[in-house]
């Protein structure tokens, strides 16, 4: 369950943001409130190196990597854990997967 709330900000807050994003181009920031804890899932890609699984597999459309809660991460990790089983390309190069605690 997504229980994200947009943050309350200062009028110099909001011109930071602006700031930041023109700095960036083209991208659109959102401030939200802190929450206790994010998850991210990713794939180890050399001993000790672990990468955010979007950047592992840029092929899959619309994959995320960062989730709000455990219950969605888990339930994520388990799809594609089933989907690169089920495809020979994937199941070549397929890598281990884990789920990280990221503290909000």
């Amino acid at each position: 369950m997504d229980n994200t709330k947009m943050a309350k900000l200062s009028d110099e807050d909001v011109e930071a943001i602006r700031s930041l994003e023109k700095k960036l181009g083209d991208k659109c920031l959102i401030a939200v409130e802190k929450g206790e804890a994010m998850y991210a899932l990713e794939a180890k890609i050399s001993p000790n190196v672990w990468e955010a699984i979007d950047k592992v597999y840029p092929e899959i459309k619309d994959l995320k990597a960062y989730y709000p809660d455990d219950e969605t991460a888990r339930l994520a990790k388990g799809a594609l854990k089933s989907l690169l089983n089920s495809n020979k390309a994937y199941m070549k190069r397929k890598k281990p997967i884990r789920l990280r605690k990221i503290k909000g």
